[in-house]
């Protein structure tokens, strides 16, 4: 990585306070981290390098097969995420050529314990799934019906109040989930009660005795009831990196490292003026405020996805699942 042993032991192990004021110059004091917070500066450093990583390799290849002449390796948006088509763009600017893209929607979710990841994932399901649906049997039947053709008509669950449950803004999960983020002090268990206040009347919504006396709760998904444990909810929707980290990633003696690093910078963070007093762990780092909570970037990531589909004649090939134990050569006939 280019980064000596002991600089990244101070910047896993040690967070830094600056104090002073004016004339009186700055005092800088080191404290130790414990355990529990170094491990999870560990992990926050290896998602973030490996998510760089990610994003610096999609930048790079659609730059390469949209024809682009960019070769710095700093070529993907800042959106965290955002591809391009793909098919190779036309030497006039205002002609846009055809494409062809593949998407694998991987399934619905549901494990004795579910948590943020499976939110998430049945949260992408629900849009892919209410596309499907208008694409192929609304717009198909529509067709018919203007055309005059006898058919029986089929009908189709809508799912939309769903979706309006997990990312509606201001009442939807992921947006009270960001903002307990923003609050100061927060933790799962004020992120559950904000989300019972907020939710219990919605008729996709389940927590009953149990599950509030569990921090638990349930969404009547398209495809069926699912159980969530807000445990880690929070955090795992922060998933923030320390200041120390992306300063380490920055000193590197690799350049390519450095280029990791400068792709993890949070948009328009400023620095501190100087005399004033700032402690950058083990609370949020500076800047972590500008850049988008996780939840929030899955959402903006899944909306573009969705218009980029759209924007296409898609078509769908069905997978079909053989069995629930993952092994090959058994067909459960009542599974398929």
């Amino acid at each position: 990585l280019g980064i000596t042993k002991e600089d990244l032991n101070k910047a896993l192990c040690y967070y830094e306070i600056v104090v002073g004021r004016g004339a009186s110059g700055e005092e800088n004091h080191f404290r130790e981290l414990s355990q529990s917070q170094a491990e999870k500066g560990v992990e926050a450093l290896i998602k973030a390098t490996y998510g760089a990583l990610f994003q610096y390799l999609v930048g790079r290849i659609n730059a390469s097969i949209s024809g682009s002449d960019t070769t710095d390796g700093n070529v993907s948006n800042r959106g965290h995420g955002k591809s391009s088509n793909v098919g190779r763009k036309s030497r006039d600017s205002n002609k846009k050529e055809a494409s062809i893209g593949i998407l694998d929607i991987f399934g619905f979710e549901s494990f004795e314990v579910n948590s943020f990841e499976q939110l998430c994932i049945n949260y992408c399901n629900e849009a892919l799934q209410q596309q499907f649906n208008r694409f192929v049997l609304r717009n198909e039947q529509e067709e018919y019906h203007r055309e005059g053709i006898s058919w029986s008509f089929i009908e189709f669950p809508e799912n939309q109040d769903v979706l309006e449950l997990i990312d509606s803004k201001g009442s939807g999960i992921l947006n009270i989930l960001h903002d307990q983020c923003r609050t100061p002090g927060a933790s799962d268990k004020t992120f559950a009660l904000s989300l019972y206040d907020k939710c219990s009347s919605h008729s996709r919504f389940e927590a009953d005795s149990r599950q509030v006396a569990q921090q638990l709760f349930a969404v009547n998904h398209y495809a069926g009831s699912v159980e969530y444990n807000v445990e880690g909810f929070v955090e795992k929707n922060r998933d923030e990196l320390p200041k120390e980290a992306t300063d380490l990633l920055l000193s590197s003696k690799n350049e390519f490292v450095q280029t990791l690093a400068k792709i993890l910078q949070p948009e328009n963070t400023q620095p501190s003026a100087a005399g004033s007093s700032k402690s950058t762990r083990p609370g949020p780092s500076k800047g972590a405020s500008n850049r988008p909570t996780v939840g929030i970037q899955f959402s903006s990531q899944l909306h573009s996805l969705r218009q980029k589909i759209d924007d296409t004649s898609p078509h769908y090939i069905r997978c079909l699942k053989p069995n629930n134990e993952l092994v090959p050569n058994v067909f459960d006939s009542a599974l398929i």
